[in-house]
Order: C-alpha cells, then sequence, then structure tokens
C-alpha cells in the first residue's frame, strides 16, 4: 500500500515538473517555430575624423543671385537633327553667395613710421545658401521620347561649377576690392587713426 502510495506522489510530483517546464518552455517554442521566417536588420556606422582645420576665412561680399538657364538635347543621324527629337528644360534658380578672402593670407607691412602696407590674397568665393533650384518649364518635340532626358541636377552643377564662381568674382572684383580696404583700413585706423595704408592685392 505504501509503494502504491508513493508511487501516486511520484508520478504527481513528475507530471507537475512537466507541466512547469511546459509552461517555461512554451514561449520560447512558440518564437522559434511559429514563424520560421523572418527578417533580421543590422546597422553599422563607423565614422573617424582624422583632423580639424579652423578657418579664417573672411566674407566681404554677398550676393542675392538669380535667374532663369535653359539646357537642350536633340538627337541626331549622321550629324542631322531629327525635327521633333528635341528636348528643352528652364532651370529657375536663387542663392545668396559669399565673397571674400583667406584671412590667414593676409599680410600688414610697416614700411615706414606711421605707413602699412596691406596685401590682399586673391578673392575666393567662400560659399552659398538660401538655395532654391526648381524646373519652371519645359519644351518637347513630339519625338522627344528618343532623346535622353536633361538632367536638372547637371544643370545646377553647372551654375555653381568653378568657372560660374570665377565669374562671380571676376564681375565684381572692383568691389571685393572696396571691402578689402575699408575692413583692414577700419581696423587699423581704430590702433592709429593717422596710419598711411597702401594695398595691394592679387591679380591671379
Amino acid at each position: 500500500m505504501k509503494k502504491i502510495i508513493a508511487g501516486l506522489v511520484l508520478a504527481i510530483v513528475l507530471v507537475g515538473i512537466m507541466f512547469a517546464a511546459g509552461v517555461v518552455a512554451a514561449p520560447w517554442v512558440r518564437s522559434q517555430f511559429a514563424a520560421p521566417v523572418g527578417t533580421t536588420t543590422e546597422t553599422k556606422d563607423t565614422q573617424v575624423i582624422n583632423a580639424i582645420t579652423r578657418k579664417e576665412q573672411v566674407v566681404l561680399l554677398g550676393l542675392d543671385i538669380q535667374g532663369i538657364t535653359e539646357q537642350s538635347k536633340a538627337t541626331t543621324i549622321f550629324g542631322k537633327q531629327i525635327p521633333g527629337s528635341g528636348r528643352v528644360v528652364f532651370l529657375q534658380y536663387n542663392f545668396h553667395a559669399k565673397l571674400g578672402i583667406e584671412g590667414k593670407d593676409v599680410t600688414i607691412k610697416k614700411t615706414a613710421e606711421g605707413q602699412y602696407t596691406i596685401s590682399i590674397p586673391e578673392f575666393i568665393f567662400i560659399g552659398h545658401d538660401q538655395a532654391t533650384f526648381k524646373v519652371a518649364t519645359e519644351d518637347n518635340g513630339a519625338l522627344s521620347w528618343v532623346t535622353p532626358e536633361v538632367d536638372p541636377v547637371s544643370m545646377v552643377n553647372e551654375i555653381l561649377s568653378s568657372e560660374a564662381k570665377g565669374r562671380y568674382i571676376a564681375d565684381n572684383a572692383e568691389m571685393l576690392k572696396d571691402q578689402a580696404r575699408n575692413f583692414y583700413s577700419g581696423i587699423i585706423h581704430a590702433v592709429d587713426p593717422a596710419a598711411q595704408l597702401t594695398f595691394e592685392f592679387d591679380q591671379r
């Protein structure tokens, strides 16, 4: 009789253990088998900053530049344009340009008592902001589908190309010189009001 009771107790304990194990393992089992196919996403971002360069650029002039530029394309056969194959895009642009100099390259040399020569480096295009570029209109011929589309991004790059920046500087060279004179005259005359100044400009 005692052996029977002991066997029943052992059976009940084993059942209890198995039930408890099943309750604990159930979420794991479901997570492993409920969705046999899944997606794992992993993102890694590695950045290395090699150096920090301090800029000493002096903005002498700000330009509000706006305009419309156009670019056209057409398909040709044996050097002859196919009628109606042309594409034309008109791009409207507007931005604020900053022109100036590298301040660290400016030299001030005392040539005599109360006399100084200020050497101004070449003028540079420092940067731009408040930029908006948008396609104003397009003019496509009936057969324009045979011609590759005009890329507005290439038009923007041309507006801000090195050649274009050079033109902005050349067109405003005299004003940039006046601004440089005023800027450095104000600094030196604040220290020596009677100083006589001579300016030399890099003509590259």
